[in-house]
């Protein structure tokens, strides 16, 4: 049984309502004031954190990098992350980050962030897992494109170097991610492994329906955690807006994982709800007299017929009444008890 992890006041495990992260990424397209729209949506889709992702370019990628010049214009300075991050903290929602370098991860701590994602493209770089480890903030560590014994080893590293709580990450990270390459059944695998509580982060194309039904799949396979990408508007094809889904969009996934969450319920034999009490009366079948008997009459299988009817005697019960006296007249239809005979 995995030991659910506590964030300020929101549990993560099971029994616990599911963590939704609402994923910013680079959605904000390098302005601020997007990236502070995208706070405001994901406000209103009532997520249990934000997540922002930040970094120097200089020590995140060479200057040869195929995509240099299009991340070096998705880079936020701090001074304007301390706009987006304060917008987040006076909303009352975590505040959560991956910082890709061990500047950007001191900027973080300084600004009291509440939870450490770690790309799996940092899974097994021991700068950047030590200085997240010794914050000995929560840690989200992505699996994606990593081997169980990588995922091993990150682990070992980071609890050696100071983690207490942990939840490891599911997902592919292509843009979009093909429907059989999401492999939710993975899920399951890691939990066994590792014993820990396992989220899923969805990357599946942002403009289908199955981009809403998906990651409510993982939640039935286990998933404690959602991460969800969002972007302002898809029609301007922005950074990552393949696998996002829009402002409206995103807000309605939020209500959506909300209401089919409830349908997932607890694998332990448990009592029934009031439903099922009401159902089991209306449905099951009982012992109804077919005919009027006199009192002194013994029950016969030809006296009696099993039909649905008000609770009674359940049909499997039948040889124990079968050849009994009757005490007293009983009318046709009647639902016998055992206080009848």
């Amino acid at each position: 049984m995995t030991e659910p992890i506590q964030i300020k006041k929101k549990k993560i495990g099971k029994g616990f309502p599911t963590f939704l992260i609402a994923e910013m990424a680079c959605a904000h397209q390098g302005d601020v004031e997007k990236a502070c729209n995208l706070v405001d949506i994901a406000i209103k889709a009532k997520v249990d954190a934000i997540q922002i992702q930040v970094l120097k370019k200089e020590v995140y990628m060479s200057p040869i990098y195929k995509d240099y010049d299009l991340i070096s214009g998705l880079e936020l300075a701090q001074d304007e992350w301390l706009k987006v991050i304060d917008l987040i903290k006076k909303a009352d929602i975590l505040f959560f980050a991956a910082g890709y370098d061990v500047e950007s991860i001191k900027f973080l701590v300084k600004n009291d962030v509440d939870a450490f994602k770690i790309h799996s493209s940092d899974s097994s770089n021991p700068e950047v897992l030590k200085e997240v480890a010794q914050s000995q903030k929560p840690i989200f560590l992505s699996c994606g494109a990593s081997k169980i014994e990588e995922i091993k080893e990150a682990i070992n590293f980071l609890r050696k170097n100071g983690t207490k709580d942990m939840v490891l990450m599911h997902g592919y990270q292509s843009f979009p991610t093909k429907l059989k390459d999401s492999h939710l059944n993975y899920i399951k695998t890691l939990e066994r492994i590792f014993g820990l509580n396992i989220g899923y982060y969805d990357h599946v194309e942002g403009g289908s329906i199955l981009s809403k039904i998906i990651p409510i799949m993982a939640i039935g396979y286990g998933a404690q955690v959602i991460e969800k990408h969002f972007i302002l508007n898809r029609d301007e094809k922005g950074i990552d807006y393949e696998s996002s889904l829009d402002s409206k969009n995103f807000i309605e996934f939020g209500k959506i994982l909300r209401e089919c969450e409830q349908a997932i319920g607890i694998s332990e034999i448990r009592d029934f709800t009031e439903g099922e009490i009401n159902y089991r009366a209306y449905c099951k079948k009982s012992i109804v007299l077919k005919k009027e008997i006199s009192k002194g009459s013994k029950i016969s299988r030809d006296d009696v017929m099993f039909v649905r009817s008000d609770p009674g005697i359940p049909p499997v019960k039948f040889k124990e009444i079968e050849g009994k006296i009757a005490k007293k007249d009983l009318k046709k239809f009647h639902n016998l008890t055992f206080e009848d005979f």
